[in-house]
């Protein structure tokens, strides 16, 4: 099956620094939730069938025999019946310890086995074996407490805070340097963590981007900006197929969000958030290979 550009494929999902063989408790903070809402249609068929019913009367003469008969078959076509399912994805972004961990649940419906978490509000949690557990009251303070199981996706440091106390001080709404975050593909129900390293000169940008799996994309970039408008086309290939994707967003301060819709191999549409991480940016000349390189750690 050929590779899509920004499409989910099955993949072991690798998590650095953490070991999760064992059971570990903590208490987390939710940052943000994104709810998704999915519908699918398939299809059954169920087989044709015939039946024949007779009936007659005859007279026997002795020397022959007269039969009159009346035969009458029904026959029911097969046919191909279709169904809808439907579900939600909820991806929530929880922090703890200095980490941020991307955790996911689907179910039929919001309820007891998929919820989203309340930013702000904090959770006991409990991570074994590659699932987070989160204990908590969904539908408000006095619900009683459950516990949900969660999909730990990702893990990662937490993104310093822009003209925070690690020293750096980003210019308000310069473009240049190196983001991260998350792309989120509409059509295909799933999210991925990437990072971009953008140079400005005089309103035209360039520079690489790099898309974690289980989404692709992965190359180039150029385009252009104008105020806080920023418009960029990647050019990236996997082993098999070559992408084409347009992002466009707005730059407010170290954020800069927005959608980005794929037009090669195939048509599909998404959401895209990313934060400034570093002041350095490609130079004219740069390496593409190093460049996406150096943004695997983001």
């Amino acid at each position: 099956m050929p590779a899509s550009a920004l499409r989910a494929i099955t993949t072991n999902v690798v998590l650095c620094a953490l070991s999760l063989g064992a059971s570990t408790g903590l208490s987390v903070r939710a940052v943000s939730y994104r709810a998704i809402p999915h519908e699918t249609t398939g299809y059954y068929n169920t087989p044709g069938s015939s039946s024949t019913s007779c009936y007659g009367r005859g007279d026997d003469w002795g020397y022959w025999t007269t039969l009159r008969i009346n035969c009458k078959t029904v026959s029911t076509p097969p046919a191909t019946i279709p169904f809808t399912v439907n579900s939600v994805e909820v991806y929530n972004l929880v922090e703890a310890g200095g980490r941020l961990y991307t955790i996911s649940c689907r179910a039929p419906r919001i309820g007891d086995r998929c919820a989203w978490l309340i930013p702000g509000q904090t959770f006991l949690a409990e991570l074994k074996d590659g699932t987070m557990w989160v204990t908590a009251r969904q539908w408000g303070n006095t619900e009683k407490e459950t516990r949900i199981k969660f999909r730990l996706l990702d893990v990662r440091p937490e993104v310093p805070e822009v003209n925070g106390t690690d020293g750096r001080n980003f210019q308000e709404g310069d473009l240049n340097g190196t983001f991260s975050g998350i792309v989120r593909n509409e059509t295909a129900g799933v999210s991925a963590h990437f990072g971009v390293a953008i140079r400005d000169e005089g309103g035209s940008v360039y520079g690489c981007i790099a898309i974690k799996t289980p989404l692709y994309g992965s190359g180039s970039l150029q385009g252009t900006v104008r105020g806080s408008q920023v418009s960029f086309d990647s050019i990236g290939s996997s082993l098999v197929e070559r992408f084409s994707i347009r992002f466009e967003g707005q730059l407010h301060g170290a954020s800069l969000t927005g959608t980005y819709t794929v037009s090669s191999p195939s048509h599909q549409e998404g959401e895209f958030e990313l934060l400034k991480r570093g002041s350095g940016a490609p130079k004219s000349g740069f390496n593409l290979k190093n460049c996406i390189k150096n943004l695997g750690g983001l």
